[in-house]
């Protein structure tokens, strides 16, 4: 897939603008010049979302929080196809459609392959799980025809189930919701394991490039061991103490480890900076060989954090790369 040609309208702090691409572009600015919100409003025309959100866009990322917008891209797929993608927002209605046919955020997902490596991925160890988990699921999206459905199913489930338990229902009313939990939430954690543990092969290719280290990725399911029907029952009684679900997919983590030791609390900022670089290559490259399509790669703040050295050496290594990318610096 390459990006021809995105036009904005209103959106963020941009100037109503339009920007042509070539394979490998460097948006460059100072802090606050809008060079996030660029990469924003190409993500927002292709998958209906904003930057690590599986919320459909809305007015927040309108000029003055208006609620007036619009953001398009122009772009050739992986088959020779051009393809406009427009995302538009009106106090009315907020409108996703690719070549004039209304989309939706999972069908967006699944057609167009991006790989997203945004300013905080520096800190892909030292995030929190739910920043992890939501890097799993937007690789995931695009590779699983029904992942996102059932991500959207477990969601409500939780929110429903927690609501209920605060409500102070009984028990009963309470276990409505943990067949659907049980059900979707299997799936996910299924999809997850799948793919942390293809990601892991790919790893072991490009950690020799870039890192020079060994990147580990345990998965941890949120629950521990048995169904999660099973782990719902037996501690019911404590999640109402808690007025809340403690246990489950929504609980999951991605634990890494460099060279053997945990990346939190043994690596450098430059060392997770570059194991978190390499994590994000792998995901890429695991997305186009499920998918058969190059991934476009976004790459907010490429050099922060990285010494001079590792700058060369990753960069070299983008250079290599047949994917089309977009770096802010």
């Amino acid at each position: 897939m390459r990006l021809v040609s995105n036009t904005h309208s209103s959106f963020r702090g941009l100037l109503d603008d339009q920007h042509e691409f070539s394979n490998i572009n460097l948006v460059l600015g100072n802090n606050g010049d809008g060079k996030t919100s660029l990469l924003e409003a190409i993500y927002v025309s292709m998958l209906g979302t904003p930057l690590n959100s599986f919320s459909k866009a809305g007015r927040e990322l309108s000029r003055n929080n208006e609620a007036l917008f619009s953001t398009e891209s122009k772009v050739i797929d992986h088959r020779g196809n051009i393809n406009i993608h427009r995302f538009s927002c009106t106090n009315k209605a907020r409108k996703h459609v690719i070549d004039d046919k209304t989309t939706t955020i999972r069908n967006a997902y699944l057609r167009t392959p991006i790989s997203l490596i945004d300013s905080n991925v520096e800190k892909i160890a030292s995030e929190s799980p739910d920043y992890r988990r939501k890097l799993v699921d937007r690789s995931v999206f695009h590779v699983e025809p029904e992942h996102a459905e059932s991500y959207r199913k477990l969601q409500k489930a939780i929110k429903q189930r927690n609501r209920s338990i605060k409500n102070g229902d009984n028990i009963s009313v309470v276990k409505t919701w943990d067949k659907t939990i049980s059900k979707e939430g299997e799936k996910i954690t299924e999809n997850r394991k799948n793919f942390i543990d293809e990601l892991q092969a790919e790893l072991l290719l490009i950690q020799k490039e870039i890192t020079k280290r060994e990147i580990k990725i345990d998965f941890s399911r949120g629950w521990g061991e048995g169904k999660l029907s099973d782990y719902l029952e037996r501690n019911i009684t404590r999640d109402i103490a808690a007025k809340r679900t403690m246990g489950g997919p929504h609980r999951a983590d991605m634990l890494v480890t460099l060279d053997g030791k945990s990346a939190k609390e043994f690596s450098s900022k430059g060392e997770e900076k570059q194991m978190s670089l390499t994590v994000s290559f792998g995901i890429s490259k695991l997305i186009e060989k499920k998918t058969g399509a190059p991934t476009m790669l976004l790459i907010d703040e490429l050099e922060s954090g990285l010494d001079e050295s590792a700058l060369v050496r990753i960069s070299e290594y983008i250079k290599n790369l047949k994917n089309q990318s977009l770096i802010t610096a």
